[in-house]
């Protein structure tokens, strides 16, 4: 396969949603005769970035921004100065390094890595997973080249001027995903009973607190009943002095989600755009709890759409401690139901998402 001469710089951070559909994009550039080292990550010291990259053999360079905290926060009032020295950073990273291609995935991280592909003439690539842009997003379309995005209806957030630029590829997942283990082995090799019902739970690389409080209060009902429970706590949860039952495993990270998927009979999570990529692509039923922060409500957007079509249950944030017990194990027992909820998530999967966006971004710089 014939190498393509490119050095691609590749913003992608702050929380797992926007770092692994980046990563899975370059997993096919990969595929198709880049190496390793024609990429450069671009990140802050601290996120699940600074840990991942590294690790998967990429080079990895940190930027001094920060997302926005508190408007009357010390961060806050050097934002401005982060920002510009975030810009000269990428800026020389890009000249000295000739990099033909920016890739930003969304989040602070990718605005200085945008303002620089624009500042120096280079192709800039947006990823926009969620059907309502964020800000990073936003402040750069007009700058873009192309801008993928995972929704048809995210047209309707863009200019007209700028809507020529969107290609609708959906949200890429990474390459485990789309050959995970089958049920039976993936329960195996997590030392689970393989004929047991098996409920996945997790808030994403952060933790999700309503979540892990109803867990924490309903866990050992839950394991009662029969359920067999693989629950990803993240960072913000501390398990110490957690009376874990029998047939319960809990962790702050799971490097395998692929595998714990394979495994469950049903996932308990967050509506991130990342989250419903991964349980369209494995076929998973599940039970979303949407966060509701969220700036732009595209958690419940995600929820909407998967509850829509069949695929999930949706619970607000307030009502999960009294509702959570009831909904799994009313899907639990009704074995039907899940398998049918399961085929509509699938009915919704873009397996190729990914392939697509890379072969995109191969023509164009092969011209």
């Amino acid at each position: 396969m014939r190498q393509i001469d490119a050095r691609i710089m590749v913003a992608a951070g702050g929380t797992g949603g926007h770092l692994f559909p980046a990563m899975a994009v370059v997993e096919q550039l990969l595929e198709r005769g880049f190496s390793r080292d024609q990429f450069i990550f671009v990140g802050t010291p601290d996120k699940i970035e600074s840990r991942k990259v590294p690790a998967a053999g990429f080079r990895y360079e940190t930027l001094p921004i920060r997302g926005l905290t508190s408007l009357r926060s010390l961060s806050t009032l050097t934002l401005p100065f982060k920002i510009l020295k975030s810009v000269q950073s990428c800026s020389s990273l890009i000249k000295k390094n000739n990099v033909r291609a920016v890739i930003c995935a969304g989040a602070y991280i990718s605005y200085p890595a945008g303002l620089a592909a624009a500042r120096n003439k280079r192709r800039l690539y947006l990823m926009q997973a969620d059907a309502n842009p964020g800000k990073a997003v936003k402040a750069l379309a007009d700058k873009a080249d192309r801008i993928f995005v995972s929704f048809e209806d995210s047209h309707r957030y863009f200019s007209e001027a700028n809507r020529g630029k969107l290609v609708v590829s959906g949200n890429p997942v990474r390459r485990d995903f789309l050959s995970p283990p089958a049920k039976t082995s993936a329960r195996h090799s997590l030392g689970l009973d393989p004929d047991r019902p098996v409920l996945f739970v997790f808030g994403g690389s952060l933790g999700a607190r309503s979540i892990n409080r109803a867990m924490q209060q309903h866990l050992r009902t839950l394991a009662a009943a029969g359920i067999q429970i693989i629950w990803q706590t993240g960072k913000t949860f501390d398990p110490a002095g957690l009376n874990v039952p029998p047939g319960v495993q809990v962790s702050e990270f799971i490097d395998d989600m692929a595998t714990a998927y394979a495994a469950a009979d049903l996932v308990l999570s967050r509506a991130g755009a990342t989250t419903a990529a991964e349980l369209t692509a494995l076929g998973k039923p599940s039970i979303l709890v949407p966060l509701p922060s969220a700036t732009n409500d595209e958690q419940n957007e995600n929820a909407k759409v998967l509850e829509a079509a069949g695929a999930a249950r949706r619970i607000i944030d307030a009502d999960i401690a009294d509702a959570l017990p009831h909904a799994i194990t009313g899907l639990l027992n009704a074995p039907e139901t899940l398998v049918k909820m399961g085929v509509a998530a699938a009915s919704l999967a873009r397996p190729d998402a990914a392939d697509n966006i890379a072969k995109t971004i191969i023509d164009d710089l092969s011209h």
